[in-house]
């Protein structure tokens, strides 16, 4: 290149001008460099749209997973409470329906959902097909969202009690078939709901009550008792034993506490021994005892249908036992009662403590009519209790002669006729041997005739009434005699009525006084009432009522009312209706036990 000096600036210019008009091949370099540098710009904006794309979609697909989730877990939950399969499937369905998502659950698979009522897993599935926005790109044009859920809870133990009136009154209207076909699904509902690994984990116990509660012997005999006969395990309380919920006087009245007072067991009408009379203290008879503690459908089912509707009403009686029987301090007496094999060793722990958080504790307690009064005798003074009673029992046994034996000379013996001839003889001593039973005749002494009045005398041909002088030579007159025997008052009255007694000695005054003074009437017995219901739901223990086919507004509903653990626990029932109310309070003790 030449360059004039002195033409600077032309130069100059004439450089500028040959670089703007660059070679072709120049020109040629500098496009194609142009567009390599738009390739790759449009190569990375590519890349980062599809990873965008990517992103965005991905976050739509995780934000609807999660939702998706969130509606299963509280559908699955929700549904866990259900009493059965089929409620917990529509109750699965209504959450995804409120949801707006109905169209995502999937049908139910077989096994998803199992209930019983200590344990309940509810499994549930639901799918969305998500469509794309920017990972069309990639050539995807839609992302399945999948999500399954389960709930499964162990339930805690149920510790359950139903006292059960049986009065007479419960024969009326076809009532009692109603009571027991309710009471027996409401246990299908509890016990037999349990599945096998979890047997035991709901135990039950029914309490009849009428006049009295009537305990079975297992019971009885792991008391401490102030034993007077053995015609009865009725035990009578003092008021201050309603106070609370533990058996007497604030102790499970074993060995080491307080000994409860025996019921006399009597009817105010009915002739010598034969007392099967509807006004009876106490019924013996095995239906209307206490069912313990069972685990067993088919033994809590047996009960139910052996109820049997006699006598009046003591609530009081009904709602005492059936707090006792879920007090811890009753431990010690179903402790005795496994130690003599008359209890299941796995119940060692039942009842369980009040704040045992796996425990519920449930009383049902069914009342057809109000409480009635109770008649006892009078202990202050105890003019017809205690020991030395009007009543003698003169025991005799059949005797077949041996042989007799000279006094002075013990080796003489003769046998047959010809020995026995010897017996009126001083100088011989005749040997019998028992011939049957022992067996027994029974003498009144009237005060007013100074005179015997024997039981059942016209029977065996000899006269009502004996001498003083008579009776004392019993032992020489009656063949076989063995013993007289003075029996106390509380054994008296197991074999003969007051109503009975009086006409015989001539004198109102027994009967009189079994109907005056020791009664306790149906507002009392209200009050006592009340004071174990109190007693009981302090200690957190549930309690519901039904009253069945009782008087709306009436005193017995008011009471059933109070009673309950609030008032939406009291259940109104009538006829076949009574089945409603029992299962509505088995869903109700399935949801508490859900949510303890």
């Amino acid at each position: 290149m030449f360059i004039n000096c002195k033409k600077q600036f032309g130069c100059d210019v004439q450089f500028r001008n040959r670089s703007a008009r660059a070679p072709a091949w120049a020109a040629r370099f500098m496009h194609k460099e142009d567009g390599g540098v738009t390739m790759l710009a449009f190569f990375i904006f590519v890349t980062f749209l599809i990873m965008g794309g990517v992103a965005l979609d991905s976050m739509r697909h995780e934000t609807a997973r999660a939702a998706l989730q969130a509606t299963l877990d509280r559908a699955v939950l929700a549904g866990a409470s259900a009493r059965n399969a089929t409620e917990a499937r529509a109750i699965v369905e209504d959450y995804f329906a409120k949801a707006g998502k109905e169209e995502y659950l999937q049908a139910e698979q077989e096994g998803d959902i199992t209930t019983t009522l200590n344990h309940a897993r509810i499994t549930a599935r639901a799918n969305i097909s998500l469509d794309t926005y920017l990972m069309k790109l990639n050539g995807i044009d839609t992302l399945s969202v999948g999500a399954t859920s389960t709930a499964e809870v162990e339930i805690p133990r149920l510790e359950g009690i139903l006292v059960l009136d049986v009065s007479g009154s419960m024969a009326k209207n076809s009532k009692m078939a109603n009571l027991k076909g309710a009471a027996k699904k409401f246990i299908t509902d509890t016990v037999g709901a349990v599945d096998s690994e979890n047997k035991g984990s709901v135990v039950m116990s029914i309490v009849p009550f009428s006049f009295s509660v009537s305990p079975p012997e297992s019971i009885y005999n792991a008391l401490a008792v102030d034993d007077r006969h053995n015609y009865s395990t009725c035990l009578e309380f003092q008021e201050n034993d309603y106070h609370h919920s533990e058996l007497t006087s604030g102790t499970s009245s074993l060995s080491s506490g307080i000994p409860a007072n025996q019921m006399i067991y009597t009817s105010v009408y009915g002739g010598f021994d034969d007392l099967d009379q509807t006004w009876r203290s106490c019924y013996n008879e095995e239906p209307m005892r206490i069912l313990p503690y069972s685990t067993d459908e088919a033994e809590l089912h047996a009960k139910v249908d052996s109820l049997v509707p006699d006598g009046n009403t003591s609530g009081n009686d009904g709602m005492n036992w059936g707090a006792a029987l879920l007090d811890p301090t009753f431990r010690q007496v179903t402790s005795a009662m496994i130690a003599s094999n008359d209890l299941d060793p796995s119940l060692v722990n039942v009842p369980a403590d009040y704040d045992d958080p796996d425990t519920l504790k449930v009383i049902i307690f069914m009342g057809d009519g109000a409480n009635t009064t109770s008649y006892f005798f009078d202990v202050d003074p105890p003019k017809y209790r205690g020991v030395a009673s009007d009543l003698y029992e003169v025991v005799y046994q059949d005797r077949i002669f041996d042989y007799a034996y000279n006094v002075k000379n013990v080796d003489r013996k003769v046998y047959g006729t010809e020995g026995e001839d010897l017996c009126s003889n001083p100088k011989w001593e005749c040997i019998y041997q028992e011939n049957g039973p022992k067996e027994s005749v029974y003498y009144i002494f009237s005060e007013s005739k100074r005179q015997y009045y024997s039981v059942g005398a016209a029977s065996r041909g000899e006269p009502a009434w004996i001498t003083s002088l008579e009776f004392n030579n019993l032992s020489t007159t009656v063949p076989g005699y063995i013993e007289t025997i003075q029996l106390d008052w509380e054994e008296a009255w197991g074999l003969m009525s007051p109503d009975y007694y009086s006409s015989v000695v001539g004198s109102s005054d027994a009967i009189d006084e079994y109907f005056a003074f020791e009664n306790v009437d149906g507002a009392k017995k209200n009050i006592l009432m009340q004071k174990v219901c109190s007693a009981t739901k302090t200690q957190n223990v549930v309690v519901y009522t039904i009253g069945f086919e009782v008087p709306q507004g009436g005193t017995a509903e008011n009471e059933l009312i109070k009673c309950a653990t609030s008032p939406s626990h009291y259940y109104r029932a009538t006829g076949a209706d009574i089945s409603g109310a029992f299962s509505s309070i088995a869903a109700n003790v399935r949801h508490l036990r859900l949510t303890q």
